[in-house]
């Protein structure tokens, strides 16, 4: 997929109604995770979609600028986050890298829960948001990535400079450590074992226990 962006990029750059095309497809594969970076610091849906265009702006217009060879999400993700700060300031809020809990996938409604679960579930979401803070930058970034900005393991890695494999192990043992200084419960440890699964695979999982604060994480895999 990298190749393929990068591909659409020298497109890009070099201009003209082919050039145009190549943002288009840039769009059309990319503007589904900008908007998600952009929901990390916009609650209002509108305004974020309005500072989605803002971007895809910006790319068209400074697209020449991009090395060959970075990373193509990490340079937009820099855009996409100066432009939602931007934003903040122009309507005179701190700007502030706050996780909030409907960001969390894993806190949508789902069809087979109540009410009561549902609003644990949103308890917990929130839990895992404010316990972040406690993880070092790392295991914070990749959480981040994964878990609230939807990113796949290969586009994490490519963020962060570093391979698949270590993404995935990295995500499991910041998941380890989140386990621990989670709240007490039967809840927490299976919103942290649903996050492992997604982490490794859930096919790949053969069995998963976490004991939150009392004991560390363990998953067992093939």
């Amino acid at each position: 997929m990298t190749d393929i962006f990068e591909a659409l990029v020298a497109r890009a750059s070099a201009g003209g109604e082919d050039g145009a095309d190549a943002i288009a497809a840039l769009y059309d594969e990319l503007n589904g995770t900008v908007y998600h970076w952009v929901r990390f610091y916009i609650r209002d849906g509108h305004v974020a979609e309005d500072l989605c265009q803002e971007v895809w702006l910006k790319v068209a217009q400074n697209i020449s600028k991009y090395r060959s060879g970075t990373s193509l999400l990490g340079w937009l993700r820099t855009i996409t986050k100066n432009t939602a700060l931007d934003h903040l300031r122009s309507v005179q809020r701190r700007p502030s890298e706050v996780l909030y809990a409907d960001h969390l996938e894993l806190d949508r409604p789902r069809f087979d829960q109540n009410p009561e679960e549902h609003a644990v579930r949103r308890a917990l979401a929130q839990a895992v948001a404010s316990h972040l803070q406690k993880l070092r930058p790392a295991q914070r970034q990749v959480l981040t990535l994964r878990f609230f900005d939807g990113l796949s393991p290969g586009q994490t890695a490519e963020i962060m400079g570093k391979t698949d494999g270590a993404v995935r192990t990295l995500t499991v043992r910041a998941l380890r450590r989140l386990a621990e200084v989670m709240p007490t419960g039967e809840s927490s440890s299976e919103l942290i074992e649903e996050l492992l699964s997604a982490a490794v695979g859930r096919h790949r999982v053969v069995g998963t226990r976490v004991e939150t604060r009392e004991a560390r994480a363990h998953v067992a895999t093939r």
